[in-house]
């Protein structure tokens, strides 16, 4: 059974400010202790959590050291979670991992998913954040392209458009191929490296130095633009990431230059990283799990 995650494009609907506000009121809740829950479920949830989190199965010690609780407690929880089928026990070692309910769980939660409204509401509170214009871009028919924008609060002159093309080698472009095999990314970048003038600011002595762009981007999950699209504006980009660790979409930040802070390590490229991997972790994304 396998499941996509959805970027469908939609029109953009006037909920998606209620939805921000109820996540926030739902977060304030939480972090002031205000919202009443059941005590037992939470920490009944640990020993789903310490599942989840590891790579391997574990025994009752590990996880009674993993969650803090006594083995003896472990065990009532772990027997109320097996009869559900939240939790299994393996024949050979008695280790205990996740079960075939959670699987389902987990199936029916990223069928549900729209990654694409996950990104829209984190758009909202990162143009709040930054004020600067937000673009969101997904590899296309016809290459980069932009599905969705958040114009910045102050005016300008620029006009990012959606449904525009982007060229592979612009800081979008380089996002979105940044997910791919090297074989299925070498004859595209040679073909727009042979075609890419003289004078641009992405033009480099070889396919291999792309290649090693590419990679920078990998470690460091932001790709700074060269200004060579909208004149006057540059950005930065970050990748969002799909369940399978996949490099689904582009989350940018786009300002004018040169007061737009558009460095690998600047306070911008910190906050959009962790915008787009908030929006990652929502649409199932584990962190560290990316493919090459």
């Amino acid at each position: 059974m396998t499941s996509k995650t959805k970027f469908s494009v939609q029109p953009r609907t006037s909920s998606s400010a209620a939805r921000v506000a109820l996540v926030n009121a739902e977060a304030a809740a939480v972090e002031s202790g205000t919202r009443k829950g059941i005590q037992s479920v939470d920490v009944g949830y640990k020993l789903l959590h310490a599942l989840q989190v590891s790579d391997r199965p574990l025994s009752l010690t590990a996880l009674s050291e993993a969650t803090g609780m006594t083995p003896s407690k472990c065990h009532g929880y772990l027997s109320s979670f097996m009869r559900v089928g939240l939790i299994a026990q393996k024949e050979s070692g008695g280790l205990y991992d996740l079960g075939p309910s959670a699987l389902q769980l987990g199936l029916t939660a990223l069928e549900r998913i729209d990654a694409l409204q996950e990104a829209r509401e984190a758009m909202v509170l990162l143009r709040e954040r930054l004020q600067e214009t937000i673009v969101l871009s997904i590899w296309g028919n016809h290459g980069p392209t932009i599905v969705y924008k958040q114009e910045g609060p102050r005016w300008s002159p620029l006009s990012v458009r959606v449904g525009t093309v982007l060229p592979v080698l612009s800081a979008t472009g380089m996002v979105l191929l940044s997910g791919r095999q090297r074989e299925a990314v070498d004859a595209l970048i040679t073909k727009e490296w042979e075609g890419t003038p003289s004078d641009s600011p992405w033009k480099v002595d070889s396919v291999e130095e792309i290649h090693t762009l590419l990679e920078r981007i990998r470690i460091k999950r932001v790709a700074k633009g060269r200004g060579n699209i909208f004149p006057g504006y540059s950005g930065i980009c970050s990748p969002i990431y799909d369940h399978e660790g996949s490099v689904c979409a582009a989350l940018m930040v786009m300002g004018e230059v040169p007061q737009f802070d558009r460095s690998e390590n600047g306070s911008n490229a910190d906050i959009l990283r962790r915008a787009a991997e908030d929006v990652s972790r929502r649409i199932g994304w584990r962190g560290g799990n990316n493919k090459k």
